[in-house]
C-alpha cells in the first residue's frame, strides 16, 4: 500500500476463502495500522457454497443475524450475493466471480485457492499428446471402480493447448498437467488490477514449472488416492506458476515477482521476530510449545515451508518499477 501510493479508498478481495479464518486474521492484523486500516471500505469474498458463506459470516461479523444481511434480488451475475455491514465500518460482501466486484484499488489473496481448479491430464504417446480421461474400472482387482486412461484419438482440448511449442521436447510416457480454468482466471485477476490498480498474493503448492503427477485427493487431513470416494474428498494438484506468470506478462501490464518458498517469504517479514514476541508474551509451557510447533511446521523446508511457494502481483506505477514487494524484495522479477 504504501510502495503503490498509499491510495485513499481500498478494498480486499479474498478467493475462496474456506471458514473466513484467514480473511479474520487479516482484518485483526491490519487494524493495528490504523493509517491504512481506515481505507478499507469493503472486503469482497468469492465464494459459491451457501453453507461456507454462512460459516464465513459468522466468523467475521461477530453476533450477525440473518436480519442483518442486505440480500440482492437480481441476477447474481450482477451484484453481490449477500452485505452485511461490520462495527467498524467494513462492508462484506460476496460474489460469484471477479467480473461483478465493484471497481476500486484492490488487494488480491488467493490462498490454497488454485490448486482445488480443474486440469487436464496429458500423456505423451508415439509422439502424440494424449488426454487422460476418467474410466469405469470394473475388475475385481480394483478398489475404486474408477481409473484413468488414454484417450484413443486427440480430444478437442489436446488440439487447443498441446501444440504449443513447449511441449514438443516431451518424451514418450512424459505426463503434463495444466489448468486452462486457472489461467483464465489469472487473467481476469491481472485485468481487474490494471483497470483499477493493486496488488496481490498467490500462496499454494505448486512449483514454477509444468508438472504431471500430483493430482490427488484429500479426505480427513490424509492423501488418498484421486479416484477414491468420489464427491466426498478435496482433490487438488500442484500450481503451474510458470503459466500464471506467463498469463500476467502477456495478457496485461501487471507485474509479478517469485514465486518464492513460504519460508523465504515469511522470513522476509520478520517471523522470527514476531515468534520471539509471542513465546516471551506466552502464559504457559503449552502455549510456548504450541508457538514453536506452529512456527517450525510454516517454516520446515521438509513441509510447508517448501511446499508452499508465494506468488506476487502487482499495477506499478512508473515511479516504483525499480522496487519490489515486501517479501520479495532480493528476487529478480
Amino acid at each position: 500500500w504504501m510502495r503503490l501510493g498509499k491510495p485513499e479508498k481500498t478494498q480486499i478481495i479474498e478467493f475462496g476463502p474456506g471458514r473466513g479464518t484467514l480473511m479474520c486474521d487479516m482484518l485483526r492484523s491490519l487494524s493495528h495500522f490504523p493509517h491504512f486500516y481506515k481505507t478499507i471500505t469493503d472486503v469482497h469474498l468469492i465464494e459459491a457454497s451457501t453453507g461456507l458463506r454462512k460459516l464465513q459470516r459468522a466468523a467475521l461479523v461477530n453476533g450477525s443475524q440473518d436480519d442483518d444481511v442486505v440480500r440482492f434480488k437480481g441476477n447474481k451475475e450482477e451484484a453481490a450475493y449477500e452485505t452485511i455491514t461490520r462495527e467498524d465500518g467494513v462492508k462484506i460482501s460476496w460474489y460469484d466471480g471477479i467480473e461483478v466486484v465493484p471497481d476500486q484499488w484492490s488487494f488480491v489473496m488467493a490462498h490454497e485457492f488454485f490448486d482445488a481448479l480443474p486440469i487436464h491430464i496429458f500423456e505423451k504417446n508415439e509422439s502424440e499428446w494424449r488426454e487422460m480421461l476418467v474410466d469405469i474400472d470394473d475388475t475385481d482387482e480394483s478398489e475404486r471402480n474408477f481409473r484413468l486412461m488414454k484417450s484413443a484419438h486427440p480430444t478437442v482440448i489436446t488440439k487447443a493447448y498441446m501444440d504449443d511449442e513447449k511441449f514438443k521436447t516431451y518424451n514418450d510416457g512424459d505426463r503434463v498437467e495444466i489448468s486452462p480454468d486457472s489461467w483464465g482466471l489469472i487473467e481476469k485477476v491481472a485485468k481487474y488490477l490494471e483497470r483499477n490498480g493493486g496488488t496481490g498474493l498467490a500462496i499454494d503448492y505448486g512449483q514454477d514449472y509444468i508438472q504431471g503427477h500430483t493430482l490427488r485427493a484429500i479426505k480427513n487431513h490424509e492423501i488418498i488416492h484421486p479416484m477414491r470416494d468420489p464427491g466426498t474428498a478435496d482433490l487438488s494438484a500442484d500450481v503451474d506458476f510458470s503459466f500464471l506468470k506467463q498469463v500476467i506478462k502477456e495478457r496485461s501490464d501487471i507485474s509479478s515477482y517469485g514465486p518464492i518458498t513460504q519460508t523465504n517469504f515469511l522470513q522476509s517479514l520478520g517471523i522470527q521476530a514476531r515468534v520471539e514476541k509471542l513465546f516471551r508474551n506466552a502464559k504457559s509451557s503449552e502455549s510456548r510449545k504450541a508457538i514453536l510447533d506452529g512456527a517450525e511446521r510454516l517454516m520446515d523446508p521438509e513441509a510447508m515451508g517448501r511446499i508452499y511457494k508465494v506468488l506476487a502481483f502487482s499495477k506499478d506505477s512508473h515511479n516504483v518499477t525499480t522496487s519490489r514487494p515486501v517479501g520479495f524484495e532480493d528476487i529478480k522479477r
